[in-house]
């Protein structure tokens, strides 16, 4: 007689359900710690915000930038009366079950450092930073996880379902459709889950193809950077050093296990370090073709880590997820990511407030440059026109600033940031063409604010 295999379609053991608990738990306590004021450091998350609102005070769909995010967008629409907080803390919520299903994914296929992996997952600075923020990318990569935890249960209905929410959540998540369907081959699945999958995402983008159009759709371009600002961005603000060096560590010893044929991994395995290996190089391929953004490797860190988890006991994966939860909060010479966001944040409240101050006053025509704060000032103001005053993001025209400068009428002036942006997406400093909004030392107005 055969041993009964260790799947769990409906009743998993105790023990299961006590450490998946035990893992949202301890997941979800390490979000609420770091939830800040306002919706996040990441512009694009007062983008999110500003078109739920629209949503829930028109009745319909507003797009926050191409190519549209129907399932976030729709689902902070329905939250949005409840302010800020809450919309991080259901992403934080997102980000614990999205490591509860990477453990029971990897349990399912035998690895004995499921629950490690997946604190592993939630510790690793990028992971842990864009779920105390009010974005897509959680969302994302739990409905991602989601899909291929239930191709695993022979579930492709449901699967291709999850997929295409998650594409619906963000359409990057679309690359996870390639390894997905290769394994709903070799299950025989393939039909069903495919049709499912066109089927849910092809439904969330029709409202967004009605009411944007198809040419606002595809309206993005692929940005570029330094070899070396990329390394930064890619790897750095995505590990941390010290989870850098511990990674490298634990690659080292999973490596000399592999060669010594200490690790075997058994079929499930297999099939599970397949999927993730595909997803890694194409999540990779993707960065390395649009470099913006640090968190559109959270797809392949899950990836790299469930391979990594496959083969490594948990005498590897337990340090490595201390030494991210480290990495986290703290860098040699300096704080980590996660205090130090949360400090960025509330000096980002306090500026928000000088500024919204400063724009009511106002009495004659002015345009504000905004630069990367423009969601912000906008979603506090409500409009890009508050008054005699007009937000924009920039202006590229230098000779029309200086002239305006030279020779008064309509007034320009900038919001006076630490932020960079400014130089390296027009060429010249603000400071040349424009007067700043507030005083150089605006910091120390918190006092009178207070």
């Amino acid at each position: 007689m055969q041993p009964q295999k260790s799947v769990f379609k409906s009743s998993p053991p105790r023990h299961s359900i006590l450490a998946a608990l035990v893992v949202a738990g301890v997941v979800l306590i390490s979000r609420l710690a770091f939830i800040g004021p306002g919706f996040g450091m990441d512009y694009d998350a007062w983008l999110l915000a500003d078109a739920a609102r629209s949503i829930a005070e028109t009745g319909q769909y507003v797009g926050s930038r191409s190519p549209g995010y129907p399932v976030v967008e729709g689902l902070f629409a329905l939250l949005h009366g409840m302010g800020p907080w809450a919309l991080c803390s259901v992403t934080a919520l997102a980000s614990a079950v999205a490591c509860v299903l990477t453990m029971r994914l990897m349990r399912r296929a035998g690895c004995s450092s499921a629950s490690a992996t997946s604190l592993c997952f939630a510790f690793t600075p990028v992971v842990w930073l864009s779920s105390v923020t009010a974005m897509d990318y959680i969302w994302a990569w739990c409905l991602v996880m989601a899909s291929w935890d239930a191709l695993t249960e022979d579930r492709p209905l449901r699967s291709g379902v999850y997929l295409g929410l998650a594409i619906g959540a963000r359409a990057a998540s679309g690359l996870m459709a390639l390894p997905l369907l290769w394994l709903a081959v070799r299950r025989q699945k393939t039909r069903t889950f495919a049709l499912a999958c066109t089927t849910t995402a092809s439904l969330l983008y029709l409202p967004v193809l009605w009411q944007e159009g198809f040419n606002w759709m595809v309206s993005f371009t692929p940005g570029g950077r330094g070899v070396m600002d990329t390394l930064r961005l890619g790897v750095v603000e995505v590990w941390g050093p010290i989870g850098l060096a511990a990674l490298g560590v634990g690659a080292f010893v999973v490596g000399g296990q592999v060669r010594s044929r200490e690790s075997r991994p058994r079929p499930l395995q297999r099939e599970l370090m397949a999927v993730a290996r595909i997803g890694a190089l194409l999540n990779l391929a993707l960065f390395l073709w649009m470099p913006l953004e640090a968190a559109y490797l959270l797809p392949f860190v899950a990836c790299v880590l469930i391979l990594m988890g496959a083969l490594a006991p948990v005498r590897v994966m337990g340090p490595l997820a201390i030494a991210l939860l480290v990495s986290g909060i703290y860098i040699p010479g300096g704080e980590g990511a996660l205090p130090a966001d949360l400090e960025q944040r509330e000096e980002q409240e306090l500026l928000l407030d000088l500024i919204e101050e400063a724009l009511l006053v106002i009495k004659e025509p002015t345009v504000v440059l905004c630069g990367s704060m423009f969601s912000m000032v906008q979603y506090r103001m409500g409009d890009t026109e508050i008054g005699l005053v007009k937000l924009k993001m920039a202006m590229t025209d230098r000779d029309r600033l200086m002239k305006a400068k030279a020779e008064g009428g309509e007034q320009y002036l900038f919001i006076n940031t630490i932020d960079p942006w400014h130089r390296a997406n027009l060429g010249y400093s603000l400071w040349e063409v424009a007067r700043p909004l507030l005083p150089e030392d605006w910091r120390q107005l918190k006092q009178g604010l207070e």
